[in-house]
């Protein structure tokens, strides 16, 4: 199996970015962007020094989310944690210098909780990317700090990394996920660099290979067992070097995650310590396809997102040898293809066009959002679907049925509105329960219908907006589950002498229904309508009526219409 993947991987990278436009489109996919903060490589572009500046820096960041959530991102690996510093106001890092532009100085402001707020805004997941091992340059502030306290490190290339193999390094790469798990509304903890530095000779003897694994291992348990006691939804995942390990036709040419750098990722998803994983795969042709195909083979039903080496496509980084756009097209085309999302590295080679990525990208390949995959399967215990849901003077009011709910909104000139599919997809993780209609939109649904979410990605079933065709004369509305009646029809009702009957296309009674206080038994209203719940009734065409006893011997039936079930 795993040998025919491969091979069907090599033949679909030979395909053209033509076929993009005709690949059917999944509902759920991660669309992810790496946002990096190191060095002010993506943002902030604008150092925070004043009132101006810090607003400056704000509007910076909600122009490149703008961009994201036009292209139809889901999800952003914010680097929250670098080179043991963060851009938050962290108990154990002081303050990077990307953010005021000196290290150790507030900005006058907290970045984390603001980029959380903007992205929950657009609908996106935010994971906060921490750099876990290196320290920069051994002899600057940060590594000074951290060998004050006691910790050990190596010195390569000039730079400090944390020593993965001392117990104090896995308490304090824990302690700060879950310092953000606990005082944020984050969506994931995203580890980077969670290896041993590839500058270290890679051991020859099995039993130090396996040992060096074995703390990897150590540190990525006790961050998931951390930040899964705070916060059971916050996804856990990590980006590993993008070959595993050799695969039996295909050499990893000694650059490795498994081997060379002691990070079994495959074993992490087995055993259940990572929920999505971010292989950074930045190569082309066989050493990109074959290895794509091993990570989607061994994903063990968990997340598997393809990362791209977007910035490959600039000449700075590509030299002689850089990218053109149908490298990058095709890659992303088979990672959908085996089931993998997709991650562009970096931001700003995204946002900025490079050869036409974003265009590709936002028009050609995802035109239409798409749900995050779900952490977990919610056993049928999913989320309560909304209330209700009405359609007026150009918004969606959506009844509530729980606390704090997000919203998945669809649309579609059919009725009812088919939630499977991914082009009726409108907004997804949408935080309030007013949705304004946008006036100036070319085209413009005629039926909508809205599922909560929960933060696992569990979605339930969807209510239905009652803005169909008018019906022919005498035909109630049903959406396949219940049936509306206008109130206006059912005059002087009583709680315990009326009935509604339902009879099928012969006559003969299948149901009878009591009217009883709005809102119970499966009714439920709203100032103008009743609804019936009729979710146990097969498909077909049937007939309601409204039978009132006013005394043992004289009861009077109003037809009040037909109903058609069709779902």
């Amino acid at each position: 199996m795993k040998k025919q993947l491969i091979i069907l991987a090599l033949l679909f990278g030979l395909l053209t970015t033509l076929e993009a436009q005709t690949m059917i489109i999944p509902k759920r996919e991660v669309r992810a962007v790496w946002l990096t903060t190191l060095k002010n490589l993506d943002w902030p572009r604008t150092p925070g020094r004043d009132s101006y500046s810090i607003a400056r820096q704000k509007q910076e960041l909600r122009n490149i989310l703008d961009k994201y959530q036009k292209a139809n991102i889901n999800t952003v690996l914010l680097q929250a944690v670098d080179r043991a510093s963060a851009i938050y106001p962290s108990a154990i890092y002081p303050w990077d210098a990307c953010v005021s532009g000196r290290f150790g100085v507030n900005p006058g402001y907290d970045p984390l909780a603001f980029a959380i707020a903007e992205c929950h805004k657009r609908g996106m997941e935010v994971q906060a990317w921490i750099a876990t091992l290196p320290v920069g340059p051994y002899t600057g502030s940060a590594a000074k700090r951290l060998r004050a306290r006691g910790y050990k490190m190596f010195k390569l290339d000039g730079d400090a990394f944390l020593d993965p193999s001392q117990e104090s390094t896995a308490e304090l790469i824990t302690s700060v996920a879950r310092e953000i798990t606990t005082h944020y509304d984050i969506d994931g903890i995203h580890l980077d660099y969670i290896r041993y530095p590839e500058m270290l000779p890679a051991p020859r003897n099995a039993y130090v290979a396996q040992w060096r694994r074995d703390k990897i291992t150590d540190i990525v348990r006790k961050v998931h067992d951390a930040v899964k006691a705070e916060k059971p939804w916050v996804r856990i995942s990590c980006s590993p070097i993008g070959k595993y390990s050799d695969l039996s036709r295909y050499s990893s040419n000694n650059w490795n995650a498994r081997d060379r750098v002691s990070q079994d990722a495959q074993l992490w998803l087995r055993l259940g310590l990572m929920d999505q994983l971010y292989p950074m795969i930045y190569f082309r042709g066989n050493n990109f396809y074959p290895f794509a195909a091993d990570w989607a083979e061994n994903s063990c039903g968990k997340v598997v997102v393809a990362g791209l080496g977007t910035y490959f496509l600039d000449r700075q980084n590509g030299g002689n040898n850089t990218w053109s756009l149908d490298d990058i097209a095709r890659e992303m085309m088979v990672s959908r293809r085996m089931g993998l999302g997709t991650a562009h590295f970096r931001s700003r080679y995204f946002t900025e066009n490079v050869k036409g990525i974003y265009d590709f990208s936002s028009l050609v390949y995802a035109p239409f959002p798409a749900l995050v995959p779900a952490i977990k399967e919610d056993g049928g215990n999913g989320p309560k679907k909304p209330a209700s849901l009405s359609v007026s003077s150009g918004e969606l009011v959506i009844g509530r049925s729980g606390p704090r709910q997000l919203y998945n909104v669809y649309g579609s000139d059919r009725w009812p509105v088919d939630i499977t599919d991914a082009r009726n997809l409108l907004l997804t993780r949408y935080a309030s329960n007013i949705v304004r209609l946008p006036s100036y939109a070319a085209w413009q649904p005629r039926y909508y219908a809205v599922t909560t979410i929960d933060r696992y990605g569990n979605e339930s079933e969807a209510v239905q907006s009652w803005q169909q065709p008018e019906p022919v004369h005498g035909q109630l509305l049903c959406d396949g589950y219940t049936v509306r009646v206008e109130t206006a029809s059912l005059p002087g009702l009583s709680r315990g002498n009326d009935r509604i009957i339902v009879t099928n296309s012969q006559g003969q009674l299948v149901r009878r229904l009591a009217v009883m206080n709005f809102g119970t038994d499966g009714c439920g209203t709203n100032e103008k309508y009743i609804d019936f719940d009729v979710r146990s009734l097969p498909e077909g065409v049937y007939r309601l009526s409204l039978v009132s006893r006013y005394s043992k011997k004289k009861t009077i039936t109003r037809d009040l219409g037909f109903f058609m079930i069709r779902r």
